[in-house]
């Protein structure tokens, strides 16, 4: 089984969504590639659908053009975003807006395995599921499951300004206490550690081994 994995990870870090993408592919199939979109250049759909209509797949000449066709030829494909405004992140739905392509006469990737994930300071707020799955229903795919990840780490643990400002994660993770907070390697939560996200993991690599053995 071919897995494509893509995920939207924050740019220059093995992110908890990029090892979640990966530890699905890895222990699903040893044939397996993984995407990291922050890595690419390329835009959202442009909507000249008159130009992918015909070979049904997107043409625009980008970074992502190669990787469109690799979507299309596997036989799996798992998603990871970060959760950014409470939902999937721009970066996530600007790639999946590319697979308009696939989506002229027939559906090209109608009933291929999905497995999604999306991990944020409070996964469960917004809407995230809702919309990742609101999005990739007009491709008629088989999402087999979500995950959903609470890493509790904001960006504020980054940008160095979060004793001062009361807009941000840190913020609304610890209050008053934010002002006084030190950043320290131990607030930096992995996915790895956490036993319900390990064993939803798991449970999704059996779907996708499942899904291999009914196509």
């Amino acid at each position: 089984m071919k897995i494509i994995g893509v995920s939207a990870g924050v740019v220059g870090h093995d992110s908890n969504i990029d090892r979640m993408v990966k530890a699905i592919m890895e222990k699903s199939s040893d044939d397996h590639e993984f995407i990291k979109l922050n890595d690419l250049d390329y835009s959202a759909c442009k909507g000249c659908s008159w130009l992918c209509a015909k070979p049904q797949i997107c043409t625009l000449e980008d970074d992502l053009q190669p990787y469109v066709q690799k979507v299309r030829d596997a036989d799996a494909v798992v998603l990871g975003s970060p959760i950014h405004f409470r939902t999937v992140s721009p970066t996530m739905l600007s790639f999946i807006s590319r697979l308009w392509g696939f989506r002229h006469v027939d559906y090209v990737l109608k009933d291929k395995p999905f497995a999604l994930a999306l991990s944020g300071i409070n996964a469960d707020r917004g809407t995230p599921e809702e919309d990742f799955r609101r999005a990739l229903s007009v491709f008629k795919v088989d999402v087999l499951d979500v995950i959903k990840y609470s890493s509790r780490i904001p960006p504020c643990y980054r940008c160095g300004r979060h004793q001062e400002c009361e807009i941000g994660g840190a913020y609304s993770l610890w209050g008053d206490k934010a002002r006084s907070l030190v950043i320290r390697p131990e607030l930096f939560n992995r996915w790895e550690d956490n036993e319900e996200t390990v064993n939803r993991v798991d449970a999704i690599v059996e779907k996708l081994k499942q899904s291999e053995n009914t196509r």
